[in-house]
């Protein structure tokens, strides 16, 4: 067994999505003025949004609650806020604002901000889930405990939207699981507790967690021998389109392309769905235009006196109508079992 140190938790990192703002709200409200730790909160927002979040949770608490600002150094009982479309990140003890690429198809991402909290503070992190749809920061939890950390989830059973803290709880099982009027609290404890000794952590999987974190910071994720970090897979990035590789990574089934976009299963599946829709949609727009030519020129053909043209073009437009009816059909009711579409929290 490993002995504490004298060292305590100082970093909490909470990631939320659809529903967040509340669960937010009512998290920062019960956390204590003298809470000996920074706290750093990412919230799923669209990249435009001008976010009021810091606002909103500076009126909610008792702690000063500040957008983050690149290289601002971490202060206990300090709240610090993502921006929109920049992951906010812990490098060297400071607050970084990374403009790599997106990874579940968001930035700020919360697992990229988990993992680069992981390796700055190592068991000195508290991680925290809440209501979310879909799988972001699964992951990130996942490294928080790889490294020796606390990890939180909201109970998914008092959640808006469970789905990020059922993924959570899935991919780390030993994670505390609360209802959320009892959060803050547990957070506390984690806080007070001292800190075990560092675990032992693979070179080759600390290697790679150090260049997934410069993918967020905006540089190419390669290994030391120029190579992309994991596996190649028979599938490609939704956003690039190039080949995806498979992470190793325990409890969770992740992707990364070489560009530096990154994907968990579900967030993956989500995505495709969404090119599925974008592809089903053009299509129609290409069949509903197919079938006013095609009577436009049977209505010609008729005029003209030329019937087999007219029946051809005819055929023509009956048979894109029968393939523009069943498109309309999957799109105004896809199958109950399909992946949901990407819900946006507010735009704050």
């Amino acid at each position: 067994m490993t002995a504490p140190d004298s060292r305590r938790r100082d970093l909490v990192v909470v990631g939320g999505s659809a529903g967040g703002v509340e669960a937010l709200k009512a998290f920062v409200a019960a956390l204590p003025r003298d809470l000996p730790a920074a706290v750093l909160v990412a919230l799923h927002v669209p990249p435009t949004s001008r976010s009021m979040l810091a606002d909103i949770l500076d009126r909610a608490g008792p702690l000063p609650v500040v957008a983050a600002k690149d290289g601002m150094p971490l202060e206990p009982g300090q709240v610090i806020v993502a921006h929109p479309d920049a992951h906010l990140l812990v490098v060297d003890g400071t607050v970084a604002l990374g403009p790599g690429a997106r990874e579940n198809g968001h930035r700020p991402s919360h697992d990229a901000m988990m993992r680069s909290a992981a390796l700055a503070r190592g068991p000195q992190v508290v991680g925290v889930v809440l209501t979310g749809l879909l799988d972001d920061g699964a992951a990130g939890l996942v490294c928080i405990e790889r490294y020796g950390g606390a990890c939180i989830v909201q109970d998914p059973d008092d959640a808006d939207f469970p789905s990020m803290p059922r993924h959570a709880l899935a991919a780390v099982p030993s994670a505390r699981s609360v209802p959320l009027a009892e959060l803050a609290g547990e957070v506390v404890r984690a806080v007070s507790e001292p800190v075990s000794g560092s675990p032992e952590v693979p070179e080759d999987v600390r290697i790679r967690d150090e260049v997934e974190l410069t993918s967020a910071l905006g540089q190419t994720p390669t290994m030391p021998d120029g190579a992309p970090a994991g596996q190649p897979s028979a599938y490609a990035c939704p956003d690039c389109h190039g080949v995806l590789n498979t992470i190793p990574e325990e409890g969770v089934l992740r992707f990364r392309c070489r560009t530096g976009h990154a994907w968990t299963a579900d967030s993956l599946v989500a995505r495709q769905s969404d090119s599925l829709e974008e592809a089903l949609w053009t299509a129609l727009r290409v069949l509903e235009e197919r079938i006013d030519i095609s009577n436009r020129l049977a209505d010609l053909a008729l005029e003209n006196d030329r019937p087999w043209s007219e029946g051809h073009f005819r055929g023509r437009a009956d048979e894109a109508t029968r393939s523009a009816e069943a498109i309309r059909a999957m799109l105004q009711h896809p199958p109950d079992e399909g992946p949901l579409a990407p819900v946006h929290d507010l735009a704050l």
